[in-house]
């Protein structure tokens, strides 16, 4: 089993490719187009959900079986299909090219996986186990959601509204008694309550204090 580097990558307006048109596509599909990605799908047939994905712009549907000059540019390559030897198709291609390669439920051919992901606004946890068993990763995930919940996502936005200010205005010992005092879970305890103004107010209060 391959030890897989963790990775985030921006995908906003990456070209990406999809080799099938079932229902594993579709899921595969709508994540890459929440991400920003421009996706093409290669497919002989697509489902319904897909086909109402397809604007010709930001997702494509090449109707017609895979080749290997379907790559083209694509930054990432997922091949979903039920048939061994498109697969066995798609990865060698993707591996001759040098280009990043997932085939679905079949880690052996893969040069990266996709972890089970939750996101609360600005932060994103990423669970793997490396292919072994996606069913224990999805309960990994479910577990550290009823920890990190929605309170998250003010709290994430309102320590980012301030980065700015306290790079341009506070020296580096300043900068580290803030992010500490800030991140102390007081501010994050006062989201939770349904205190967002207060949480503001103890964040202006701590800057004020270090530039005094």
């Amino acid at each position: 089993m391959s030890h897989y580097y963790p990775i985030y990558v921006e995908l906003q307006d990456k070209p990406v490719l999809v080799v099938g048109g079932g229902t594993v596509a579709f899921r595969k599909v709508m994540t890459l187009l929440e991400h920003g990605a421009i996706v093409r799908i290669v497919s002989p047939k697509l489902n319904p959900e897909i086909k109402r994905l397809v604007d010709g712009v930001r997702c494509i549907w090449i109707d017609k079986e895979y080749a290997a000059d379907d790559l083209q540019d694509a930054l990432l390559i997922f091949s979903c299909t039920e048939i061994e030897a498109v697969n066995e198709a798609v990865a060698g291609n993707a591996n001759d090219a040098f280009r990043l390669i997932n085939v679905v439920d079949d880690p052996d051919k893969c040069t990266f996986i996709v972890p089970s992901i939750f996101e609360r606004g600005d932060l994103s946890i990423a669970v793997s186990t490396g292919g072994s068993s996606p069913i224990v990763a999805r309960q990994i995930r479910a577990e550290l959601e009823k920890c990190y919940g929605e309170a998250y996502k003010d709290y994430l936005v309102l320590l980012k509204s301030w980065r700015k200010d306290v790079k341009d205005q506070l020296t580096a010992e300043q900068k580290e008694k803030f992010w500490a005092q800030v991140t102390d879970g007081g501010v994050l305890q006062l989201i939770k309550n349904g205190q967002l103004d207060d949480a503001k107010g103890v964040m202006e209060k701590c800057f004020r204090s270090l530039l005094a």
